[in-house]
């Protein structure tokens, strides 16, 4: 309860000292955000009359550097360096959501369906195995990430369109805009090694190759930027790729949100032992939003077929 408080009035001083940096009239607000896997989120906006719109400045994780001693007249002087960017970029701007505006930019994510309950009651979504395939305008792609915007259910109704029109387009689209990726595990930490950390961070990670380093490592499947990689296994041919590389059946592990990995059949790891490792990591290395599952799935590569094989609840 007293840390409740605290961070309450942490939220009106730093309203407060953000309006301060403004000689402007602006408005300051605080939104709630429902981000993946039903995390709700403080998001402080910035609202001008001529930049309608605001990124969203999540004041948790701002409270968290307050508490490591950042004060809250430095913070808000990064708010404002921050949303001074935007502007340049553009970002703030009304958008056209016309659909011969947006057709080219729908693309699709792979998300937990049980954390997810209450978002997928108000947007477009596809079932898959115990995942959804969700729907996002992709506003911005450059050095410093990606800018995306969630497709409501109003929209695509406005658009005309239904679900599976919406599939096909957005696989089409973020199969071009995010090709995958698929490289051992070894050689993907051996170029993060050789490339430095900022490849990571760049918009590209580094080729890798696929050839076996070791007999029966995991492969990494994800997208040529490891944001949200995860849906590349719904492209037509990724996980015939998967197959032909290891030469046989193989099992997927949801590593996150941006990656799955893949250890082939004759690896020799039981599928408890698999359960285990995913259950692990999602504990303990991965961030509640990014959750993806806590499923091991198989494919078969004479059916080429995906199921889920084992599940935790995570």
């Amino acid at each position: 309860m007293e840390e409740r408080r605290e961070y309450q009035k942490f939220c009106q001083k730093i309203i407060k000292a953000v309006q301060e940096n403004f000689p402007e009239k602006v408005h300051v607000e605080i939104h709630k955000i429902i981000k993946n896997n039903s995390l709700e989120l403080d998001s402080l906006v910035i609202l001008e009359d001529d930049t309608p719109m605001s990124p969203n400045f999540y004041l948790q994780a701002y409270y968290e550097e307050y508490k490591k001693g950042s004060s809250v007249k430095a913070l808000a002087k990064q708010i404002k360096r921050l949303y001074t960017e935007a502007v340049r970029r553009g970002e703030c701007m009304e958008f056209d959501w016309a659909y011969e505006n947006c057709a080219d930019h729908i693309i699709f994510r792979l998300v937990s369906l049980e954390k997810n309950k209450k978002i997928l009651q108000t947007v477009p979504y596809i079932p898959f195995l115990d995942m959804a395939v969700t729907f996002y305008l992709l506003i911005r792609k450059d050095e410093e990430g990606i800018g995306s915007i969630r497709i409501s259910q109003d929209l695509v109704e406005k658009w005309g369109l239904d679900t599976g029109t919406l599939f096909t387009l957005a696989r089409e689209n973020t199969e071009r805009i995010f090709p995958e990726r698929i490289c051992s595990m070894h050689s993907l930490m051996r170029a993060i090694t050789d490339f430095g950390e900022e490849s990571m961070n760049s918009g590209t990670l580094p080729q890798g190759s696929t050839e076996h380093i070791f007999a029966g490592e995991p492969f990494v499947v994800t997208n040529n930027n490891g944001i949200n990689g995860a849906a590349v296994i719904l492209y037509p041919n990724t996980l015939k790729k998967v197959g032909r590389i290891l030469k046989d059946d193989f099992y997927l592990l949801p590593s996150s949100i941006h990656e799955m990995l893949a250890i082939p059949i004759h690896a020799a790891i039981s599928e408890q032992d698999l359960c285990d490792m995913v259950w692990e990591v999602n504990r303990t290395c991965v961030a509640k939003e990014e959750v993806l599952s806590g499923s091991i799935y198989r494919y078969d590569q004479d059916t080429e077929t995906i199921k889920v094989c084992r599940k935790v609840e995570v």
